[in-house]
């Protein structure tokens, strides 16, 4: 459920003494940063500005694990030392980390990132031994070449509920070093079921928790992060401060889907949407880089600009408009009958953290084959486990079911 925070009280006066002390410790540690500081050591004047950041920013945790983040990227670039024995193992690399040391100290090298948020500071490797270590996994499944492709590849993902997976993924597999994502709602703690976050980031902004866990993932990422997407800031999502090359659209707003899709198409850019339905996730593919003239949604709703600017559409419109876009028939019969509980007996439409995540797997994938060249031709790809792993799901007798089931919501919807 997107939305605003609902409440804004403070009841810390209300607190035992115990309680309001360990508060009043706490204030003078409440930087709110979202951006991590990185100093590279090997930088001019590194090490007056690294002091100089350690006298000014509060700091409860150093992390110091440099030497076994270089020990790792060692064995894993040699294919041989990575087969040896343990003590083989150690013993070269207590080589190799004096060569790499010289007559520096270890924590002149690499860099230290500083997270406000976490009021942390982290010794890590150089960005390019960094980058090399947290992909090098994934070779040769993505060749060296094509990572760095990926790497240099710039989204934006709108919508971070859904689009958190998607966003996450992106830097889970070393992709897009330039990120935007947007989305101003706030955490639930009904989202808890389907965002990667904790209980602590419940009246956060998603956009906000979002980048902060992808810069903890990785520190030399650049994020642009919107706060809200609204009509007069859709091209600056585009456009600034660098231009995007794809969009993963996750958003509810339907008048954003659109001007999405007419700035993309402007720009020739392709959209990718997956949306979850139970234990399905659909893939929409709009390759607008490869055919301008390309409807939007894939022509099923047709003339949908028309809605633009309207401020009178209430939610059954909007949920018309979107069963037209999705189509009743791809939804499993499960999300049939709770559609039609909406504003009943449940608030809104159910939603799977398990389907989520499969959601992120699914759009980077897309992400991978456009950034590198590869055939993703436009259309709508349905993957559904239940299909796959329950013969029930072939039958006839369900396929009969999934057709009267999908023609009673959908005179539901007509009758709205």
């Amino acid at each position: 459920m997107a939305h605003a925070r609902l409440t804004n009280q403070d009841h810390s006066a209300e607190w035992p003494s115990f309680l309001r002390a360990a508060k009043k410790k706490t204030q003078a540690f409440s930087s709110l940063g979202e951006i991590p500081l990185v100093i590279d050591m090997a930088r001019k004047n590194a090490q007056k500005q690294f002091q100089e950041l350690i006298g000014a920013q509060p700091i409860v945790n150093i992390i110091d694990n440099y030497d076994e983040q270089y020990a790792e990227l060692q064995l894993s670039l040699d294919a041989f030392l990575y087969r040896a024995n343990e003590t083989i193992q150690i013993n070269s690399i207590k080589e190799k980390l004096k060569e790499h040391y010289g007559s520096s100290k270890s924590w002149q090298l690499g860099a230290w990132v500083y997270y406000p948020w976490r009021q942390e500071l982290v010794h890590v490797l150089a960005e390019e031994d960094f980058t090399r270590l947290r992909t090098i996994r994934n070779r040769d499944l993505i060749t060296a070449g094509e990572q760095k492709t990926l790497y240099d590849f710039p989204v934006a993902c709108v919508g971070m509920s859904v689009g958190s997976a998607g966003a996450l993924s992106l830097v889970l597999s070393g992709a897009s070093r330039q990120l935007k994502i947007a989305d101003g709602a706030v955490i639930s703690g009904s989202n808890l079921n389907r965002i990667l976050t904790g209980v602590s980031d419940v009246g956060t902004e998603k956009s906000l928790s979002v980048a902060r866990k992808a810069y903890e993932m990785n520190p030399y990422m650049q994020i642009k992060r919107f706060s809200k997407i609204t009509a007069g800031s859709v091209e600056e999502l585009f456009d600034s401060p660098w231009p995007v090359r794809a969009v993963i659209d996750e958003i509810d707003d339907l008048e954003i889907k659109i001007r999405l899709r007419l700035e993309a198409k402007k720009r020739g850019l392709p959209v990718i949407m997956a949306t979850e339905l139970g234990d399905s996730v659909m893939l929409d593919v709009e390759r607008f880089d490869l055919e301008p003239g390309r409807q939007l949604f894939h022509g099923l709703v047709p003339d949908i600009e028309k809605i633009l600017g309207r401020q009178d559409m209430n939610h059954r419109e909007w949920q018309k408009h979107a069963a037209s876009i999705i189509q009743t028939k791809n939804m499993p019969i499960t999300l049939q009958k709770s559609l039609l509980k909406i504003g009943s007996s449940i608030v809104t439409h159910p939603q799977l953290g398990s389907t989520v995540l499969m959601t992120g797997g699914v759009t980077t994938y897309a992400v991978r084959r456009i950034a590198l060249g590869q055939t993703l031709p436009s259309g709508r790809t349905n993957i559904s486990l239940d299909k796959l792993l329950v013969p029930e799901y072939s039958k006839l007798a369900h396929r009969r079911a999934h057709r009267r089931h999908t023609k009673i919501l959908r005179r539901s919807l007509d009758a709205m």
